[in-house]
C-alpha cells in the first residue's frame, strides 16, 4: 500500500459519504412533504 492508493481510498470514501449525506437530506425533505400532504388529506 503506497501513499497514492491510501489517498485515493480516502478521497473516494469522503466523496461517497458526502453524496450519501446529500441524498439523505433530499429524501428526508421529500418524506416530510409527503407526510404533510397525507395529513392534509385526512
Amino acid at each position: 500500500m503506497d501513499f497514492s492508493k491510501i489517498l485515493i481510498i480516502l478521497l473516494s470514501s469522503i466523496f461517497i459519504y458526502l453524496s450519501f449525506l446529500f441524498l439523505g437530506f433530499k429524501l428526508r425533505n421529500k418524506n416530510i412533504k409527503a407526510q404533510n400532504i397525507s395529513k392534509q388529506e385526512k
